[in-house]
């Protein structure tokens, strides 16, 4: 475990060594070098985050030329995992990207980010830009946009064979036979590079030293891969493949991509890839992704469409890594798996190489490899092209655990299609001659393990009703879309103990429909212990093509509290954006009794984007009032869509009754005013006219969409107009005038913002968008006294004025302290609705920026300081006798990290927050906390980690240093913990 004198200094000033001991994640000299296939680079250290993100170390004595590093570099970037490689020299500290694609040899210079030389003061700002803290809490994708996922291995290689495709298939080949060509290619590609497939055996089979040579001559190619069918077997080199549509010029198309050759100038370039090293899962994952492109053919013969009409979506690494994290957690490498919309096998793989790691205790032989391939891995799908990728994916990985794959001859594989993989409807395929291997004396097998990505798409009224036709009439069904039906049909495979982990939509389990809810809570009820997932948040780079928001269900993996439902819900940030990792902390974990998600549907969400202290003001107003849907029933009142025009050739129904009348557009609405020009109705035909009662006056108009703010958009029209469905409204009559300009205030309020965030079913979850439920909901105070109270008249006072100015931040402050007056909300609850309104405004990218940016002493953490002490103060009030103060280390703007001090005084005092400039490194005052403490702080520090300290008279808070975790709201959940861990007597 040596490490030169010179690189253990720098580790240690970065936080990778503590105290000359490697920190978690950190692997030095001979461990870093375990298991990497390269020729060239053999790293004195490594650092790798739970994501697989890698950090290279390199020492030399003296600075290494740009060729060298050079060539290092390609075989970093080949493992599509590193995006930093740092070269180490006595004097000076080279960081390079190890993302960047290689473009020439001696490229080097290119890639360099930074040189930091060996002092003290710059070894400060390496620690700040890349050390241990800046990545373990992502702070480093924040300064360093130019290392970026879209130029890694796997992305470049997409690109190209997307391209390569594209050129075959306008040349006239059929998109099938084009994947199936390329997929041969890049097989015997690895072949080569690995060295199972040498030059001798090349030329002894095709006459030809090497694959673009062989391509370059049809014959040879055919020969080769005839050869190869041979000596693996059929799945992996289909005889039926028509090969007879293949010319010459297809498979030197295929030679130019393997060379790097410009198919339209002829000129050479770097070609980048090395196959040997490019880790098998990110060969899988990128051919998965490839073969997404194709219209494959259903079972019976006929066109679905696209995997995207069909509603399947490309499962990334990332959310494989995360569920099957959780699946095999524990497990014992021998358990089955299955997977029943299997698609190109990406779970399945995964699957595959993890059990075999575990199962050989990470030294596997051919032996426990081909056992566990032909044995305990399951799949199928609707798409045979599909299960042919998938194979060949298992294949692929199958060779690259294989210590010893030589020779050829001896590789050869058994046939996974029909014995393990089947092609057919999952609904019934075990009762499909393709697959009867799924029984077992006419019983269906039983596994041990199911994961998968089950389709998400509605498919309208007709899909329904084959869906409705195959379910159990006892069972709840989900009314838009089959996911949960896929999970339902799951269990027929699986006994008490099988553990789940599926990718969902999260449609039916934040839905406000009851049908959906209840299919979703009967499904976790049924599998429960269970957790869910919520990757809502992050929609827009997982399922780049998906139209909703998804979920990942757990079962089965974790003990937990009898009828307890865990809740996860995984935030956006820009690290984990560029980085395609996931972000997870303590605070965003929550708890659910299942009683309590029966009783009230809306509580999932609030628990998943809420914390304690919003659920408790949530209960106390539901409690204390009434909800605004039974307002509108006691007056004879209901919320009701707007005008839909339609095509000419939909405009069916009559609306001569609404001539005349003025028309509210889309863009015509601002905040509690209604333009006076509005053009009049003169259609005599619409689609859906509604009736002239929908738009007699005064009118409670809501917009549906919010386009700019997560503040609802509102009026009260005096004058009857037609409103269109951008819009749903309600008559209130002329006796409630009044009431209907109040509620405008409130439904425009922070306060309501905050509501629909907690309980909405589509507002803060994937839509920017309310319906009529979810305004309905709202709970409001009794409108009558409210009127007549000082508030209530100050709001009608504002909303006139309102009506004829643009709306100020001011007017806005005015507004909601005003509101919040008339709920009697207390100055916690305030802050707790203030917190919640930032938090709706993450769905826009501003919001989602700022709350990711380091939090600042005086704007941020003097704010968290104050919500704190005001949070813990009762506890200290009922004695009199203690009192506490803050002090704020004021760090460098780039630290990683932020650091709050809470000391207990023996005197009932005046709470007071200090700033303190601490001396030394973030490292240094870590370590110095944790000494006085008797914790060993840097080695808590995994990860998005938040850490509460306290002893008998102080509280330390050690927290990323991102906006989101100094909020006030969570500065109130800090001091609830700290309370209930002082009688519990634990620590965190």
């Amino acid at each position: 475990m040596a490490i030169p004198g010179p690189l253990g200094k720098v580790l240690e000033a970065t936080g990778f060594l503590n105290n000359g001991r490697p920190a978690p994640g950190v692997r030095v000299a001979r461990e870093a070098r375990a298991g990497r296939r390269g020729s060239y680079f053999s790293p004195d250290a490594l650092w790798r985050g739970p994501s697989a993100l890698t950090v290279y170390f390199k020492y030399k004595s003296v600075p290494p030329s740009a060729d060298e590093v050079s060539v290092w570099r390609r075989e970093i970037w080949n493992e599509g995992f590193a995006p930093l490689l740092w070269v180490v020299s006595p004097n000076r500290i080279d960081l390079y990207n190890g993302f960047g694609r290689p473009q020439a040899e001696g490229d080097a210079d290119l890639h360099r980010l930074h040189t930091f030389q060996a002092i003290d003061n710059q070894l400060v700002e390496l620690d700040q830009l890349a050390g241990r803290f800046a990545m373990e809490s992502g702070q480093f994708w924040l300064h360093n946009e130019t290392i970026n996922r879209k130029s890694t291995v796997d992305q470049q290689l997409l690109l190209e064979l997307s391209a390569l495709e594209r050129d075959l298939v306008a040349e006239g080949v059929d998109r099938g036979a084009a994947q199936g060509l390329i997929g041969r290619a890049i097989f015997t590609q690895y072949l080569v590079d690995r060295g199972i497939v040498d030059t001798k055996k090349l030329v002894q089979h095709c006459g030809k030293e090497t694959l673009p040579d062989a391509l370059r001559v049809s014959a040879s190619a055919q020969s080769l891969f005839s050869w190869l069918r041979d000596s693996f077997n059929g799945d992996m080199f289909p005889a039926s493949m028509p090969m007879a549509q293949l010319r010459q010029k297809h498979f030197a198309r295929v030679a130019d991509f393997l060379e790097a050759v410009d198919p339209e100038t002829g000129q050479h370039s770097l070609f980048p890839y090395r196959f040997d090293i490019i880790p098998v899962e990110l060969i899988s994952s990128i051919y998965e992704q490839f073969a997404h492109s194709k219209s494959d053919e259903d079972a019976d013969g006929t066109s679905e469409g696209s995997a995207k009409k069909l509603g399947v979506h490309y499962t990334r690494l990332p959310v494989v890594s995360l569920v099957l994290d959780e699946v095999l957690d524990g497990v014992s490498g021998k358990e089955t798996i299955l997977d029943l919309t299997c698609g190109s096998g990406i779970f399945l793989v995964e699957s595959f190489r993890r059990l075999v790691l575990i199962r050989s205790k990470g030294k596997p032989t051919r032996a426990v490899i081909r056992a566990t391939l032909y044995e305990q891995i399951f799949g199928v799908d609707i798409s045979e092209a599909a299960v042919r990728v998938a194979a060949f994916s298992l294949y692929l990985a199958a060779l690259e655990l294989d210590p010893e794959p030589q020779p050829p001859e001896s590789l050869k594989f058994q046939e996974l299609i029909g014995r393990t993989l089947f092609v057919g409807n999952a609904r019934d395929v075990e009762t499909t001659p393709a697959g009867a291997a799924l029984l077992v004396e006419g019983t269906r097998r039983q596994f041990d393990l199911v994961v998968g990505n089950p389709p998400w798409t509605f498919k309208g009224k007709r899909g329904t009703a084959e869906r409705h036709s195959h379910a159990s009439k006892a069972v709840p069904l989900q009314p838009r879309g089959e996911g949960l039906d896929f999970v339902m049909r799951a269990m027929d495979f699986a006994h008490d103990k099988t553990r789940y982990g599926i990718v969902l939509s999260a449609m039916p389990f934040f839905s406000g429909s009851k049908t959906g809810a209840a299919a979703a809570r009967n499904v976790v009820e049924r599998l429960s212990p269970a957790t869910i997932v919520n990757l809502a948040p992050l929609i827009r780079w997982l399922f780049p093509t998906a139209k909703m928001p998804a979920v990942i269900l757990l079962a089965n993996c974790r003990k937990q509290r009898e009828g307890q439902l865990t809740v996860v819900n995984v935030p956006w940030s820009p690290a984990g954006e560029r980085s395609q990792t996931f972000e997870i902390s303590p605070s965003d974990v929550s708890t659910l009794s299942l009683d309590e998600w029966a009783k009230d549907p809306e509580r999932l969400k609030s628990v998943a984007f809420g914390r304690s202290r919003d659920i408790a003001l949530l209960d106390e107003m539901k409690a204390e009032y009434s909800s605004l849907n039974k307002w509108l029933e006691s007056i004879g009142s209901v919320w009701r869509d707007g005008l839909i025009l339609g095509k000419p050739e939909s405009r069916t129904r009559a609306a001569s009754h609404l001539r005349g009348l003025e028309i509210l557009t889309t863009k015509s609405l601002d905040y509690f005013k209604l333009p006076s020009n509005l053009e009049s109705f003169e259609e005599g035909e619409a689609q859906w006219p509604r009736s002239r009662e929908t738009y007699r006056a005064p009118l409670l108009l809501v917009k549906e969409f919010l386009k700019a703010s997560p503040r609802p958009m509102t009026a009260l029209s005096t004058r009857d107009l037609v409103y269109t469905d951008a819009y749903f409204g309600a008559a209130l009559g002329v006796k409630n005038q009044e009431s209907g300009r109040l509620l405008s205030m409130i439904l425009s309020s922070s306060f309501a913002t905050w509501f629909f965030l907690m309980t909405a079913s589509e507002f803060g979850l994937w839509k920017r968008r309310l319906l009529t439920n979810d305004v309905g909901l709202l709970p409001i105070p009794r409108l009558d006294r409210t009127l007549a109270s000082p508030a209530g008249k100050e709001l009608l006072a504002l909303e006139r004025k309102l009506k004829r100015k643009d709306v100020t931040p001011d007017d806005w402050s005015n507004l909601d302290r005003l509101v919040c007056d008339i709920y009697d909300l207390d100055a916690i609850d305030r802050l707790v609705v203030q917190d919640g309104f930032l938090r709706a405004e993450w769905q826009w990218d501003e919001g989602r920026q700022r709350a990711a940016e380091p939090a600042s002493v005086d704007g941020d953490l003097r704010a968290y300081a104050d919500a704190f002490l005001a949070g813990i103060q009762p506890w200290f009030s009922v004695s009199n006798k203690r009192s506490m103060k803050a002090e704020i280390y004021d760090l460098p703007q780039q630290s990683p990290l932020r650091i709050i001090r809470f000391i207990l005084l023996d005197a009932a005092r005046k709470s007071r927050v200090d700033i303190i400039k601490p001396e030394g490194s973030l490292g240094s005052t870590i370590k110095a906390i944790g000494d006085r403490l008797r914790v060993p702080l840097a080695a808590s520090l995994i990860g998005e980690r938040e850490l509460r300290i306290h002893s008998r008279s102080e509280v330390v808070l050690i927290k990323p240093a991102a906006r989101r975790f100094w909020m006030r709201s969570a500065a109130l959940e800090d001091a609830d913990a700290i309370v209930a861990e002082s009688f519990s007597g634990a620590s965190r």
